[in-house]
Formats: structure tokens, sequence, C-alpha cells
């Protein structure tokens, strides 16, 4: 394996690349982060946000791990929500000109969506009528009125919530795992790590790690 440290936006995404990673190259990495001014150094590191670039404080923590890095061999890997690709896709130009760093925009690198729109592509097949259900439930809300207007439509974030509560017991211990930080993208009866949606994301990280036999 090539040496690298993952930079992602949230607790989120470094649970679910922990899990892919291990799967995949059958490499457990740590996580780090930086919280009120104090880094905690690890393979996954979670800057808390897009806007880091931007974030004085944060850039100087940080800053110095993408240089050190650099002189080490240390590859730094930036896996962000693309959210409108076109747009962070001429982010991360400028930022490559200023850091040492690659980068890949969730969901494929090449289309707009964030880890919520890849995961709602990963989910196993034989629970997609939960989906469904929920396509009708968001339908349902955007025909029905009230007097104050409109209803909400739930964030993807939601859905993905009510997909693993679905599939969960309703114990205190089962519904834990319905928590971001708690998931386990390993479990095949919820995930598809080898689903076509992946493609892409499994030739760039392919680049650093070794291929499993």
């Amino acid at each position: 394996m090539e040496k690298i440290q993952i930079f992602v936006e949230g607790v989120a995404d470094q649970k679910f690349f922990q899990d892919l990673i291990i799967a995949w190259y059958n490499t457990k990495l740590t996580f780090g982060d930086v919280r009120k001014g104090v880094l905690t150094n690890g393979d996954i590191f979670n800057v808390e946000g897009k806007g880091v670039f931007e974030d004085e404080i944060k850039m100087r923590l940080i800053d110095p791990i993408l240089k050190f890095n650099d002189i080490k061999g240390v590859k730094n890997l930036f896996i962000f929500d693309a959210d409108t690709f076109e747009i962070e896709s001429k982010n991360f130009k400028k930022y490559k000109s200023q850091f040492p760093i690659e980068h890949f925009l969730l969901p494929d690198n090449q289309s707009d969506g964030d880890l919520e729109t890849l995961l709602e592509r990963i989910i196993n097949q034989d629970n997609e009528a939960i989906f469904e259900c929920w396509d009708s439930y968001e339908n349902c809300l955007k025909t029905s009125k009230r007097k104050e207007g409109e209803f909400t439509t739930p964030a993807r974030k939601t859905k993905i919530y009510a997909y693993l509560e679905a599939l969960l017991g309703e114990s205190k211990k089962q519904k834990t795992k319905i928590k971001e930080t708690e998931r386990d993208y390993q479990n095949q009866n919820h995930w598809d790590l080898n689903a076509p949606a992946l493609v892409n994301l499994k030739q760039f990280l392919d680049q650093y790690f070794q291929k499993l036999p």
C-alpha cells in the first residue's frame, strides 16, 4: 500500500471509508480530526466541513500536515461531496495549485451529489422496497397542502436513517446501529460494496492501495 492520508468532511464519511477499506483492502485505518483548535492526527482525517480551505484557524493546523506528508511521500487524498460537481471541481483545481493534494468528489467524481447519493445506490437490492415506500411518502408530501403552505421534504440523510431503521430490530442496541458512527457497511444484508456505483471510487483508491488477490 502506498502511504496515504484521507481527508473527509465528517464522521459519516470516516466510518464509511474505514469499513470500505477494510472490505476492499483488508486494512484498518485510524480516525483523526480537529476540534476546538485541537488536532488529533489519523489516517482518515475529519476536517468538519467543506469550507476547510477557507477556514484560517483549521488551515493553520492542517496545512503543516499536508506539507509534511508531501515531504515524506505520503499522498494527501481529499474525498469530499461534489454537491454541484462543476463548482467543486473548479474549487479543487484552485486548491491543488496551492496545496499538495489529490481529490475525488462523491458520488462518482463526475456527477452532482454527496455521500448519501452514493449510499442510496449501494443498498442491497433485496431491500429496494424500502426506498419505493419512501418515494411514495415523499410524493405524498409534495402533493399535500396545509394552511402554512407546502410540507418540507426530508433530507436524504433522513432517508438513509429510515432505511436502516426498517432493517434493524427495535431494541436500543439495534437502534444504535443506525447512527452514522455505528453503521456496519460490511453488512451484506444492508449494503453492496461491489455495486456498480462504486467502480469509479474503487479505481481511484486502487492507485494507492494494494489490490486484493
